[in-house]
């Protein structure tokens, strides 16, 4: 900052305008080794997702919300073909991930292969549309599918030789095999993909069984990669933002059910206005996304936890993130069932009483009725078009007969419960089909022509139903494998408590799985309001445990006075203990806790023994030094030598002064858990 001539101010800014400025540029590529680790030994570009990574998240949640808007899931085949389909989406999404958490870096090259990876799941897009393997369906779609699929690891492989070519350049001479092994994991994938297209041909139908070579091709791929990274820890996800990544497609998962929730609120009150009951299911469904959330992410695992553990914990976001998007889906079709059903009782009491109760007869009865059916527009929606001129038919019909509403009539009525004639019910049904149809359930052509929508609602129900606890299960079960999975310290109160509590929902869940035995059971659960809180009391019991037995272990050991780690990656300020590190609670002693400041950060993950065999060895054998391609900007070369654990230190002796007191320090010492950069797994 400073001052010109006749005392006006110049800015700093200023200072430069005489200079052309340096443009910033994109490289044709970088090589992947440049953001190696080089004390880990570990592939680690960046600690946090970039834009271009979020774009890619962008295309998952696109075809997530087409796929979940043209399947309206009405029976178990659709249930199977939503699953599928959804694993397919997930383990491309996931490949890809696994490769740009370790190598990949900005520049043409990679945004090239961004674009074919957005392209390839514009493809899925397609083929999801009318995805149903378990249906007779055009083989095009099929043939597509391979297509894309063989796009999408064909690009793998080739990004994974160009990883391979970098290392060799570099003569990494232990990462070779592994490296080739990638290579061959999804070139193997890619021929299968290839050889199941002529399986797809015109007119040819009889390959029921080959469907499942997706899935198995997928599923070998995923603990092929996951074994590798596991073997060679220099492949690991270790320092690497795939945490991050993960978290990320689950805040997407479960804002997608967001998106769902406007789509809701429309149909159930969209047309009638505010309904309180309306109302509250459609907070429940917020509340419940509030508290998946929470579930999730307040437990979420920050600094290292082990390398294969991670790799569990990344590859059970499978089952979890299908279990949000069923729990989410499922919860917005629990409160349309319970719309559509309590609109069926409305339609048939107004019509009861229009027959039965007033006795109406000829141009009165038929007004009555078209009243009722004029009141839902269908002729407003495409989908529904057509039923207003058929009910139209029939209402005229009941109109010109006479009798048809008579006391005797209304007498049989009252006592068998069965109607005289057949076109008042016939009215009736076909009033619940387009209530059915209009609040966008996509039922297929044919299926309608052999069953009427009041018979296909029932029994997709029964299959929303099933799902929505199967889920439910499945999320809480995950939730209990997270927690078991990133604790890294010893066992309290708390893991207990939120075990147990876990486990208390899950048999819950299971018990209310049971109800699909009794049809009448069912359907009353379905047919009242109570579905929606019963998930939601249940996800706040979870919580409430977790935070009230977290604060009774902080309260308990803050008034021990024993030495204690905190959690990393803790929003807390500590600068009286040093952050992140073990703390004495008594004020007049010392720290405890040796400073390992300085020295190798995985040290100072845990203060349990880790094993650091692997970080002991140098990425070559000469322990060459990094050449000019892979520095980090400077012009000084970093050697690859051999990285040993530091020697455990003593712990200093505290109060050797007049007056203080002796404190026998713990055996082997405490290290601080963080140090001033926390890293992922």
């Amino acid at each position: 900052m400073g001052f010109g001539f006749h005392g006006k101010k110049t800015r700093d800014v200023d200072k430069e305008r005489h200079l052309k400025r340096m443009h910033k540029t994109t490289p044709f590529i970088e090589s992947p080794l440049q953001g190696a680790d080089q004390q880990a030994l570990v592939f680690s570009q960046r600690h946090e997702a970039n834009t271009i990574e979020l774009f890619f998240d962008l295309f998952f949640v696109a075809n997530l919300s087409t796929f979940t808007t043209y399947h309206s899931i009405t029976d178990i085949s659709y249930l199977a073909a939503y699953v599928g389909f959804f694993g397919i989406l997930w383990c491309s999404w996931f490949q890809v991930t696994l490769h740009d958490v370790r190598f990949a870096r900005d520049s043409i090259y990679e945004r090239v292969c961004k674009t074919i990876q957005f392209i390839v799941f514009v493809g899925l897009a397609l083929v999801g549309s009318s995805f149903n393997p378990g249906k007779i369906a055009s083989n095009t779609n099929f043939r597509i599918l391979c297509y894309t699929l063989v796009i999408s690891r064909s690009l793998l492989m080739i990004q994974y030789i160009v990883v391979l070519v970098f290392t060799m350049k570099e003569k990494y001479s232990k990462l070779y095999l592994p490296l080739g092994l990638m290579i061959a994991i999804y070139g193997l994938a890619a021929s299968a993909f290839g050889a199941m297209t002529p399986a797809f041909r015109e007119n040819d139908f009889n390959h029921e069984g080959v469907y499942v070579i997706w899935y198995i091709v997928m599923l070998l791929e995923c603990i092929g990669v996951i074994t590798i990274s596991c073997c060679w820890r220099m492949l690991s996800f270790k320092k690497t933002h795939l945490m991050e990544r993960m978290s990320l497609l689950t805040l997407i998962v479960i804002g997608e059910g967001a998106i769902g929730v406007t789509k809701t609120v429309t149909r159930i009150m969209g047309k009638s206005g505010l309904d309180p009951e309306g109302c509250i299911l459609i907070m429940c469904i917020i509340l419940i996304l509030m508290l998946l959330w929470a579930l999730y992410f307040d437990h979420f695992p920050h600094g290292h936890y082990g390398t294969i553990r991670q790799q569990i914990w990344s590859c059970l976001h499978f089952p979890f993130q299908l279990a949000i998007v069923g729990l989410v889906e499922g919860s917005q079709q629990v409160a349309i069932a319970r719309y559509v059903m309590k609109t069926f009782k409305k339609i048939e009491k107004d019509i009861v009483k229009i027959c039965h109760e007033d006795h109406l007869d000829g141009k009165p009865l038929r007004d009555a009725l078209m009243k009722v059916l004029t009141y839902f527009a269908f002729e407003k929606k495409s989908e529904t078009a057509d039923l207003e001129g058929i009910t139209e038919e029939w209402i005229w019909a009941a109109g010109n007969t006479t009798g048809i509403c008579s006391a005797a009539n209304a007498t049989i009525f009252a006592e068998t419960g069965e109607w005289t004639n057949e076109e008042i019910p016939t009215i009736m049904v076909y009033i619940w089909d387009g209530v059915y149809e209009m609040i966008g359930m996509k039922i297929p052509r044919e299926k309608m022509e052999k069953e009427y929508a009041v018979e296909i609602a029932l029994d997709s129900w029964k299959v929303v139903y099933l799902y929505y606890w199967i889920s439910f299960c499945t999320l809480i079960a995950c939730s209990i494998a997270f927690l078991i999975l990133i604790r890294r310290h010893k066992a309290d109160v708390f893991d207990f408590v939120s075990i147990i509590i876990r486990l208390i929902a899950l048999a819950i869940g299971g018990s209310l799985i049971a109800i699909i035995s009794n049809n009448d059971a069912l359907y009353s659960a379905i047919g009242s309001p109570v579905l929606l809180p019963v998930v939601l009391i249940l996800l706040f019991l979870i919580l409430f445990f977790d935070k009230i037995s977290a604060t009774f272990c902080n309260w308990r050991l803050e008034k021990s006075g024993q030495p204690y780690a905190l959690e990393a990656g803790a929003e807390h300020d500590h600068d009286d203990h040093g952050h992140g590190g073990a703390h004495e609670h008594d004020e007049s002693s010392e720290s405890l806790v040796p400073d390992h400041r300085g020295q190798r950060k995985s040290a100072a993950w845990s203060i349990h023994g880790m094993d650091m065999d692997s970080d002991r060895v140098p990425l070559t054998q000469k322990h060459a030094s990094y050449s000019s391609s892979t520095e980090y900007g400077g012009g000084q070369s970093y050697a690859m030598s051999p990285l040993m654990s530091p020697p455990m230190l003593s712990p200093p002796m505290v109060g050797h002064g007049v007056g203080q007191q002796h404190h026998e320090p713990p055996p082997g010492g405490y290290q601080p858990v963080v140090t001033s950069q926390t890293y992922g797994a």
